[in-house]
């Protein structure tokens, strides 16, 4: 999938040369630079009071780091014999979501940036094929999941990981006369993520159960970056190529929920634990521009976002100790981090 959207980008931008180097195309004519200088937040000189941008964002998350999750087992001794399922299994498919940027130019060669964006439903899912012989598979060792000893092998397992992914943020477009600007603001950024996991087991016993678990994390990401944008090539002509990076480092409110129900008797069991910690967020971006008139333009491009010091979910299992008769204790682990990237598909209005 990810070699899918390099090679989408890579087509982009090729695109994009051929037009921009044909011999008498638009780009060379049409809306040039008069009176008004360009630059980079009017590059065709229109000096517009406001600018406002819609994308739609096809967008691909990297799969979670490695944990195991359950053992195949050796059908001689019945020891585990290795990872039958892991949590970088997990690989989401493509999730679509908005994105709009509004843009009030303060007459300086600046602006005031107003920027939101959602994309909801990463979703994965996994599933060990069921065996009737009795062998099946152990919750991960040398404890089971949430910390409970591996009893009875399970004869299947099913998994769905869901990830979102908000952020807004306000910034301050620094006064510029070329094609290069500094941005600086505030951003806050939300990452959410679930893991469920159900395994059915029917080894020796009479009456198979289900043992279902579910982790649920939030992180609220609160911080300020830093950022320069600019427009690569193409200042003061119809088609053009523009760039972006950001970064920063945030606080982030971190949150994790847990439940083991065990269908053996029935019993659930829950743990919910919360930590503030140091975080990083970072934007890089590319995208081809067409003016299809004065005021209006059709934008495509590529985006890649880079989320650093998260509560993952799959990583919750680790720190959680949720088991029958024994004390219940929790914890929130930060150590995760997240890339996600696409491509993008809008327009931009100037007046």
């Amino acid at each position: 999938m990810r070699s899918m959207i390099w090679t989408g980008c890579a087509w982009l931008m090729a695109a994009v040369a051929a037009v921009v180097s044909a011999p008498g195309g638009r780009a060379e004519d049409a809306f040039s630079c008069c009176e008004i200088p360009c630059r980079l937040l009017d590059p065709l000189g229109q000096d517009p009071v406001w600018t406002g941008r819609t994308d739609a964002l096809l967008l691909w998350r990297d799969a979670p780091q490695s944990a195991p999750l359950f053992d195949a087992i050796d059908p001689e001794t019945l020891d585990p014999a290795g990872v039958a399922l892991n949590a970088a299994d997990f690989q989401s498919g493509m999730a679509a979501g908005p994105r709009f940027a509004l843009f009030r130019h303060t007459g300086d060669m600046g602006a005031v940036e107003f920027n939101f964006l959602r994309v909801q439903s990463f979703r994965a899912s996994q599933s060990l094929p069921a065996v009737e012989d009795g062998l099946g598979y152990y919750d991960t060792t040398p404890h089971g999941l949430y910390c409970c000893d591996t009893v009875y092998p399970r004869a299947g397992a099913t998994g769905l990981l869901t990830s979102s992914l908000q952020s807004a943020e306000v910034n301050r477009r620094f006064p510029t006369d070329g094609r290069l600007g500094w941005l600086m603001g505030f951003r806050w950024v939300e990452w959410n993520d679930a893991l469920g996991l159900a395994s059915l087991t029917t080894y020796d016993l009479e009456t198979p159960y289900t043992n279902s678990y579910l982790t649920q994390t939030r992180n609220d990401l609160y911080g300020m970056q830093v950022g320069a944008d600019s427009i690569l090539y193409g200042l003061g002509r119809s088609i053009r190529v523009e760039g972006i990076g950001k970064a920063g480092i945030f606080y982030n409110d971190a949150r994790q929920s847990s439940r083991f129900l065990t269908g053996e008797t029935g019993e659930s069991l829950a743990v919910s634990t919360a930590v503030g910690r140091a975080a990083f967020v970072g934007e890089l971006g590319v995208t081809g521009v067409y003016d299809v008139t004065e005021r209006i333009s059709i934008r495509a491009g590529y985006a890649i976002f880079w989320l650093g010091g998260l509560a993952l979910a799959p990583a919750q299992y680790k720190v959680n100790d949720l088991c029958p008769n024994n004390p219940i204790r929790g914890a929130t682990d930060t150590a995760g981090s997240v890339v996600v990237q696409g491509l993008s598909l809008g327009l931009e209005g100037r007046w």
